[in-house]
């Protein structure tokens, strides 16, 4: 049935064209005629959308004579309508230049002519709504990267809020300054005390065997010069160490004090922190209804 309906158009297309091709040329007379209402009635026919012609060249004529008709009848506006819907079909369509006057073939050039500057404009105009478009959607993935960027680096980092105690920077040696996230100082303290601490206990074996050997001295009734160079020595020792000890006890002063100065209730530690790897897994999973089973294949996404 297909293939004869085919056949049966194929065979009535050359006379469909046929009888289209006489009944515009009977409008097309009735214009020359300077007939116009009858030519306009037989145009509206011939152009109705859906009885008319089909012939997309044949339209394109009938559609310039109807025009010039208009333009006759001193219906600019609908004349100029009609070039234009005859150029939006087909911008090549040049019109025969001996079968219309003058004024027709001038309003068509102009016709054209505002329709290639309007065309131009509402070309020029989605091309500025394209570029515009696209800078949007740039400037969106830029702003999504970014915003990506930063999500990658706040997940790739661990904050712990850690908070201080006022008994460790009540301690010597630079506890305190260690808590304050000063290194530098806590070490400049930690070696300056140590050594205070150090020279301090070295400085009284020094004193006491200085001492006793003065007492031996006198014991043994050797001259006092002999035991008074050792009591000389035990005295240097002690006053040397009662220096030493002064130090200390200064530097862990003011070792204390800064720690107390610069001390921070709480602080924001940050750990770089290893991104978890994106897997993909194949999923797939039965399905039953009342139209039967099935099933439902996919992919699930974990991290």
């Amino acid at each position: 049935m297909a293939a004869a309906i085919a056949v049966a158009a194929l065979l009535l297309a050359p006379r469909v064209r046929a009888d289209e091709q006489a009944e515009l040329e009977k409008a097309r007379a009735a214009y020359l005629a300077k007939n116009y209402q009858d030519a306009e009635d037989r145009f509206r026919v011939l152009l109705d959308p859906q009885t008319g012609i089909k012939d997309r060249q044949l339209l394109a004529q009938a559609r310039m004579v109807l025009g010039a008709v208009y333009l006759a009848e001193k219906r600019q506006a609908e004349g100029r309508e009609m070039f234009e819907k005859i150029l939006l079909d087909d911008p090549q369509f040049e019109p025969d230049p001996l079968g219309f006057p003058t004024e027709v073939l001038n309003t068509f050039i102009d016709v054209r002519s505002a329709l290639r500057d309007r065309l131009n404009a509402a070309a020029a105009a989605a091309a500025k709504a394209e570029a515009e478009r696209k800078a949007k959607e740039e400037a969106e993935r830029k702003r999504q990267a970014e915003r990506l960027k930063v999500l990658e680096a706040l997940a790739a980092e661990e904050r712990t809020t850690v908070k201080s105690s006022r008994l460790v920077a009540s301690v010597p040696f630079g506890a305190g300054q260690f808590q304050n996230r000063q290194p530098v100082l806590g070490w400049v303290f930690l070696g300056l005390e140590a050594s205070l601490l150090v020279a301090s206990v070295v400085t009284v074996p020094v004193y006491v065997v200085a001492r006793d050997r003065a007492l031996e001295e006198v014991a043994l009734g050797d001259p006092e010069r002999k035991a008074a160079q050792y009591k000389d020595r035990a005295d240097v020792a002690r006053w040397v160490n009662l220096g030493f000890s002064g130090a200390l006890g200064l530097a862990m002063g003011v070792g204390i004090a800064q720690a107390h100065v610069a001390f921070v209730d709480e602080r924001v530690e940050r750990r770089p922190r290893q991104l978890p790897a994106f897997r993909v897994t194949p999923t797939a999973a039965p399905v039953y209804g009342a139209a039967g089973a099935g099933g439902v294949i996919g992919a699930a996404g974990t991290f």
